[in-house]
């Protein structure tokens, strides 16, 4: 089981308990059958798990997106200070939602399923999610005829304008600056022929 799927269904079976659970039984109800521990026999907080293993969480958010929802904003503490399963964690619930809303709407065909290895590959795990990722497209050098033409495509503006201000908010980190080589920019992710 994906650890994706394991948070989900923590999150989802312990949503459901609080929701049903109880201070206590209700005035005049009947405490016949209850065991040592407050629960009825053969009853566990009227939560049957039985079958959920299999059952693909369905989360019903109304119209709110996953960036109202969640919001754009930095890691709870630096990254660099984050343990490599901190950072999962975060990744997953909060980077990769918004990520994934975020591309689906600039291309919703081509992007209709992001995961982690859409970025860092099937082996992202294995590499420790290092980047730049050699799955994500090579970048021509700035400055180059091949980087003006690409600055032209629609890409160019969804990924400048949206994806790379919105992943360096939520890591934490500064803007590029070209006169330093520092910061996140278009190759903290993107491989290409020149460092910055």
């Amino acid at each position: 089981m994906s650890r994706m799927r394991f948070v989900l269904r923590i999150v989802i079976a312990l949503s459901l308990v609080a929701c049903g659970s109880s201070s206590g039984p209700a005035a005049g109800s009947s405490t016949e059958g209850e065991t040592g521990g407050g629960e009825r026999a053969g009853e566990s907080d009227g939560f049957d798990m039985e079958g959920f293993e299999e059952v693909e969480p369905v989360v019903v958010h109304g119209s709110a997106s996953a960036r109202e929802l969640i919001g754009v904003s930095a890691p709870p503490r630096p990254w660099a200070e984050m343990s490599e399963d901190e950072r999962e964690y975060y990744m997953v619930a909060a980077v990769l939602p918004i990520a994934a809303e975020d591309f689906r709407a600039h291309d919703a065909e081509r992007y209709a399923n992001i995961t982690c290895a859409t970025c860092h590959g099937d082996d992202g795990r294995e590499r420790g999610f290092e980047l730049p990722s050699r799955y994500l497209p090579r970048l021509p050098a700035p400055g180059s005829a091949e980087w003006a033409a690409m600055t032209e495509r629609p890409a160019y503006a969804f990924m400048a304008e949206v994806v790379t201000p919105t992943v360096r908010t939520q890591l934490g980190m500064p803007a590029y600056d070209p006169a330093t080589g520092t910061g996140f920019g278009c190759f903290s992710c993107h491989p290409g022929g020149a460092a910055h």
